[in-house]
């Protein structure tokens, strides 16, 4: 079971966003030289203490850590606690209803669907699986998550 903060929070719940860059956002730097960028942009554009995502996707399906998943991320306001962020990199200029394959990488997708089979190994069974559209007036990140992951299941 993985238990987040002092409360310890069980997480119940992985919640998929994306990083609103272009397909080509810093094409050939590592991914963390990406994490980095993005850490920054949560830590001195908008003054979090880190980043608010626990994984990173990067186009190549490479996976990146963020924040530990026992800490409480910030990544969807009113739903950190007993949830994991996922972030996509990509997804400029997607709509809440695209498909997933508009604008991610088929190793993206791969790498998303065992991320998140790895997460609910780790949190004792199956997890809740959103995006950050289904908890504020977004896009992102920039598909209907419930759907693409039962296609994927089928």
């Amino acid at each position: 079971m993985i238990r987040q903060g002092r409360a310890g929070y069980p997480v119940r719940e992985v919640i998929v966003h994306c990083a609103a860059t272009r397909s080509n956002w810093m094409h050939n730097r590592p991914l963390a030289d990406k994490v980095a960028e993005i850490r920054r942009w949560h830590v001195q554009d908008r003054g979090w203490r880190d980043i608010g995502y626990h994984w990173i996707i990067d186009r190549d399906g490479a996976v990146a850590p963020g924040r530990a998943e026992t800490e409480i991320g910030a990544h969807v306001a009113g739903h950190n606690a007993g949830t994991i962020g996922i972030s996509l990199i990509g997804g400029h200029g997607a709509a809440a209803d695209d498909r997933f394959a508009d604008h991610f990488t088929p190793a993206q997708d791969s790498a998303l669907r065992r991320l998140i089979a790895e997460i609910e190994g780790r949190a004792g069974g199956a997890l809740k699986v959103s995006g950050h559209n289904e908890y504020a007036p977004k896009a992102c990140p920039g598909f209907h998550v419930a759907r693409w992951y039962r296609q994927g299941r089928a």
